[in-house]
């Protein structure tokens, strides 16, 4: 059954020309308790998805498309039905705790408001939470940095305080973008264990997005592949690393690192602005495999050869590894 239902999702800026589209016909579903990767560069529109999930999009910014959560069309709610439902039922952790956390209060505060908003809990029994919550996340001594301002703890310290506080109602769907940049390795990988740790324990669904197909690898049971605001690759996250059909998909899992002393192979260029679009297929412009077709006509995402679905006209005659 799914949690979450996205149809044909488009999400644009206005602008003082015309509306700039910068997510196109999105669609995607996530189970309850799975573990869903959204995978992209920089500028792809992975965050722009999340936000219109939590419909927390910029003022010039809007959504149209279908957000089924629950049975709950998204975009259908107004102002204060979302902000009932943001960090009850659906909560984020977003990419840079510094800039989430409020400055001027204590992290014991801000984990307690969440509580006394959406639970109705006593500031008391909040507070008493925060603690419980902080040692759920493996702070130590929980008592005390309950009463600490976010400068006085470091970056992975800060993002358990940021899980804390999202999983503080036990929401169904947990949003993590980017959960560890700018972590070191070894914080990584912690942070990445005790996120399935809460999931298992708390049978919650996670939306995790990176640009690093090795999180996934290691962490999501189904990932989406996205470039230029569109899905162009949809599979198990096994079945993207053993028979990639799109070569954006490739040229990612080219870009890891393999064999000491083996040089990588980034993909020439950048993901281009939304109103510099290729015509044609997107990534048309960068891709090693073009062909004339690609540049005229956008391909849709369809099953190949009774594979999953990708973006490609090419994906029946491009074999991986190639």
């Amino acid at each position: 059954m799914s949690l979450l239902e996205i149809r044909d999702l488009n999400v644009s800026f206005r602008t003082k020309a015309s509306p700039t589209k910068v997510v196109s016909n999105l669609s995607l579903d996530i189970k309850e308790s799975e573990v869903f990767g959204l995978v992209g560069e920089s500028g792809c529109g992975k965050s722009l998805t999340a936000l219109s999930i939590m419909g927390i999009l910029p003022p010039n910014a809007y959504a149209e498309g279908l957000i089924n959560f629950n049975g709950k069309d998204l975009l259908m709610l107004d102002r204060e039905s979302l902000r009932r439902l943001r960090g009850r039922e659906i909560a984020m952790i977003f990419q840079e705790p510094m800039t989430s956390l409020n400055p001027v209060l204590t992290i014991g505060y801000q984990i307690s408001e969440v509580m006394t908003t959406h639970l109705g809990l006593s500031k008391k029994d909040a507070f008493d939470r925060a603690v419980d919550l902080l040692r759920d996340v493996k702070i130590p001594s929980p008592e005390i940095r309950v009463k600490e301002y976010p400068h006085q703890m470091s970056g992975g310290m800060r993002q358990r305080v940021m899980i804390a506080m999202a999983v503080a109602c036990n929401p169904s769907l947990l949003i993590a973008d980017e959960p560890t940049t700018a972590l070191d390795v070894t914080i990584q990988s912690q942070i990445l264990e005790l996120l399935q740790k809460l999931r298992e324990e708390r049978k919650m669904s996670i939306l995790l997005i990176t640009h690093d197909l090795g999180i996934i690898a290691e962490n999501a049971k189904k990932a989406a592949i996205m470039y230029a605001g569109r899905i162009v690759e949809l599979a198990e996250a096994g079945e993207l690393f053993n028979n990639p059909g799109h070569p954006y998909t490739m040229g990612l899992l080219d870009s890891l690192p393999k064999e000491k002393g083996k040089p990588l192979k980034p993909i020439p260029g950048t993901v281009p602005r939304p109103d510099k679009l290729p015509q044609g297929c997107k990534f048309s412009d960068r891709c090693r495999f073009v062909v004339p077709p690609c540049r005229t006509e956008e391909p849709e995402l369809k099953e190949v050869d009774g594979r999953h679905p990708v973006r490609c006209i090419r994906a029946a005659e491009i074999k991986w590894p190639y």
